[in-house]
């Protein structure tokens, strides 16, 4: 399912099959791509690979919570999870609102089965990469993250960079993933918060150009 516009009139489209779906994603790019795990004529998550390094807004609807899930969740870009199960309909337009504005929306059933164990030292990373992970982990781009850490987009992006190596990253989704579940932005069915970020402003005092600590689901 893809919705085209914002206005009223927005165009709805749903395809059973992955492949008419991308095929009609490289005429026109939809403004936000709605998506469940189990598609017809592909596998898991694989109709989402070809949107790693784009920003398409995408919400992936599931209930599901097994192993091969997650494993999944690791190789894909999305900006959502919403579990319709559990939430029903009642928060889907929040999830849409936060999702179609790069704004992390996980399910509070999901959250719990995306935590690990930690597995990574913070002496892996510097002080100041462990504050840029905190930001740019709920899949903010540079320029987002650069307004509330008070430094330059290309100096976030160096931080992100050195963050990606260190840790063995290759993408954004996996990026946002490890951010989860290392503990590094915690999502709550109140917001989004961001312990690294928070606990800079608490030593040092607010960049000059933050923005907000936490993002609000009734924003």
């Amino acid at each position: 399912m893809r919705r085209r516009s914002r206005r009223p009139n927005a165009r709805l489209q749903v395809f059973q099959r992955g492949l008419d779906a991308l095929d009609s994603i490289q005429e026109c790019v939809p403004d936000l791509l709605v998506t469940g795990v189990k598609i017809e004529d592909m596998d898991g998550l694989e109709h989402l690979e070809p949107f790693i390094e784009t920003s398409l807004p995408i919400l992936i609807v599931t209930s599901h919570t097994d192993a091969r899930f997650f494993k999944m969740l690791r190789e894909v870009r999305y900006d959502g999870i919403y579990d319709g199960l559990a939430e029903g309909l009642d928060n889907l337009p929040v999830a849409l609102r936060q999702v179609i504005q790069h704004e992390l929306y996980i399910s509070p059933s999901i959250i719990q089965h995306l935590k690990e164990p930690r597995n990574i030292t913070l002496n892996a990373l510097t002080e100041k990469e462990q504050v840029v992970l905190s930001v740019v982990g709920d899949g903010s781009d540079d320029a987002q993250a650069s307004e509330r850490l008070g430094m330059a987009p290309q100096t976030v992006g160096t931080h992100r960079k050195a963050i990606m190596r260190k840790l063995h990253l290759h993408h954004k989704g996996q990026l946002m993933l490890h951010a989860l579940q290392q503990g590094y932005v915690r999502v709550t069915p109140k917001g989004v918060f961001y312990p690294g970020f928070q606990r800079r402003i608490q030593r040092h005092g607010r960049p000059k150009a933050t923005g907000r600590l936490r993002r609000s689901r009734n924003d």
